[in-house]
């Protein structure tokens, strides 16, 4: 991690992806999982992301992660993938066990602090979700570092999720309202992150949009009632690896 910019956006992007959390998944009031306590930075070169199973908020397991793990110089954010996986794969059990542990340290909030290292990071217990990579999508597409040359050109609108584990996203040109929908990959095979939903995803959109208006990519649909016409991006957002 070589400055205080990285440092912020490494933590910025696990803020991002970690505060939706807060909200439990429609339809499970009735089972009992781990609540987001707090998402914190401890200093320079470390976040802590705090689950508990305390209704009162008193105690909780705070689980500590590098930045250099978070950001890497190649910039990618599939490690932060790989923590929320992590993180959303835990049980009440488990907070509850780790909290008993004498061994393990607390913050001054009453936390116990875990370390993700090694293997907590490398082989998180289950597959990155597809609804944990449609959040990265609306959070580029809707509440990431909009560019006043990105609304010039297009305005997000709204999506569909698709049965071949893709997501059709809705845009609507600036300049004459015009409504493409655009096919994208949630995930490779054994759910690897697309490498192409990156922090660059919207900007690079933008210069593909506004040359004349459309995308020279292949057209997969013409009778969705909610664009004109929908373009497939697989093969920009996931090319072949070689």
């Amino acid at each position: 991690m070589r400055n205080l910019e990285d440092v912020d956006h490494a933590h910025r992007l696990l803020l991002g992806a970690v505060l939706p959390l807060l909200l439990p998944p429609l339809g499970s009031a009735a089972v009992p999982r781990p609540r987001l306590r707090g998402v914190v930075r401890v200093d320079e070169k470390r976040s802590r992301v705090v689950l508990t199973d305390d209704s009162a908020m008193a105690s909780g397991v705070a689980f500590e992660v590098s930045h250099e793990a978070l950001h890497p110089d190649a910039g990618s954010s599939f490690e932060v993938d790989q923590v929320l996986a992590h993180l959303r794969s835990i049980s009440i059990e488990d907070i509850d066990r780790l909290k008993r542990d004498e061994a393990l340290p607390r913050d001054v909030h009453g936390n116990r602090v875990v370390t993700l290292a090694g293997e907590g990071l490398a082989a998180p217990a289950s597959r990155i979700s597809s609804e944990q990579e449609l959040l990265t999508v609306f959070q580029l597409m809707q509440r990431g570092p909009i560019l006043p040359s990105v609304k010039d050109v297009f305005w997000f609108t709204g999506f569909m999720l698709r049965a071949d584990e893709s997501c059709r996203i809705y845009v609507s040109l600036a300049d004459n309202g015009t409504s493409y929908g655009l096919d994208v990959p949630l995930q490779r095979a054994g759910g690897r992150s697309i490498a192409g939903m990156a922090a660059s995803f919207e900007l690079e959109l933008t210069m593909k949009l506004g040359n004349d208006g459309e995308l020279y990519e292949p057209i997969t649909d013409r009778d969705d009632e909610y664009c004109a016409v929908a373009y497939d991006l697989e093969s920009w957002l996931n090319p072949p690896e070689s």
